[in-house]
């Protein structure tokens, strides 16, 4: 920074983060357009079939491309963040099979305008709220002391954090490569009817299930750097997605009317909460978690 200016790098990363944010609610908000305009449909996937195609697309797409280009803390956290992005594709791209809608509507020759207000709309609702975010925390986000892992405090850490921490240490080299392995072993598979009519599900399930390992990452992070109380709200928002996407397992297989939805919009809302807060945690260059946080955790012996 240059006195009290941000650099052109420090204004860009703050863009992607929040851009992410208001992204998520350009979708939530035309999915809400198009419930009340037309009628509920059983999950957040039903919506690319309707006057929501577009934003659906668009959202997921630019999600996806912000969570590449975000880089995480450790090698860990930015593999899964770049899987999670390129799942985020899969899910725009391979839609679900059509099943059981509520009035569709797609753009066509004789009606190619049908859905411009409903995507308009939605869209100036999102740049409102992100412009008010960015505008908000760049005004108002009190300074915070960079984050410094303690041996002391990790030391007194619940086991379950030092078990985690060391778990993720253990195997967080093997993730890039394992994970691309996995990224480039589904398109052969999606020549297998059963798979690619899955595929929309599966990706969304392992997009979630990233996102909610790196709010794992991130627990780690505040706990080692003495911050509990954001230790445990990442904590807390890891255990409730895990348990929504168990739950949207258990609702997909016994077909429960808008019980997937229910579950989609939860993972959805809980995700964009976790990177708002997230946001305001690591807003400036000195608030991000060092790199060596997460080894203090899972052994407190080593030096800071």
């Amino acid at each position: 920074m240059v006195g009290n200016h941000p650099s052109d790098t420090m204004v860009t990363y703050r863009y992607v983060r929040v851009g992410l944010v208001a992204l998520v609610v350009f979708l939530l908000c035309s999915l809400a357009l198009t419930w009340a305009d037309t009628c509920p449909q059983g999950s957040i996937s039903a919506f690319f079939y309707t006057r929501t195609h577009s934003v659906f697309l668009a959202a997921l797409c630019a999600i996806g491309i912000c969570l590449i280009a975000y880089k995480g803390s450790r090698i860990g956290e930015d593999a899964l963040l770049n899987f999670a992005g390129f799942m985020a594709f899969i899910v725009a791209l391979v839609p679900t099979g059509p099943g059981d809608l509520c009035r569709p509507w797609l753009p066509t020759v004789a009606d190619p305008f049908g859905a411009v207000a409903n995507n308009i709309a939605a869209l100036f609702v999102a740049v409102a709220a992100g412009t008010g975010m960015y505008l908000g925390l760049q005004r108002w986000r009190r300074p915070q002391q960079p984050p410094v892992a303690s041996a002391p405090s990790c030391a007194q850490a619940a086991t379950l954090w030092k078990t985690i921490a060391t778990a993720l240490l253990s195997v967080e080299k093997w993730f890039p490569a394992a994970l691309l392995v996995i990224a480039i072993a589904g398109a052969p598979m999606m020549l297998w009817g059963w798979f690619a009519d899955h595929a929309h599900v599966i990706a969304a399930v392992a997009m979630f299930l990233a996102i909610t390992l790196v709010a794992v990452y991130h627990a780690c992070y505040a706990r080692a750097a003495v911050r509990a109380r954001l230790a445990r709200f990442y904590a807390t928002i890891a255990a409730l997605m895990l348990a929504a996407i168990v739950a949207g397992l258990v609702l997909l297989a016994v077909g429960w009317d808008f019980g997937v939805i229910t579950v989609e919009l939860a993972l959805t809302v809980l995700f964009a909460v976790f990177w708002a807060v997230q946001t305001a945690d690591v807003w400036d260059a000195q608030d991000r978690y060092p790199e060596e946080s997460v080894p203090t955790l899972a052994d407190p012996r080593q030096p800071v």
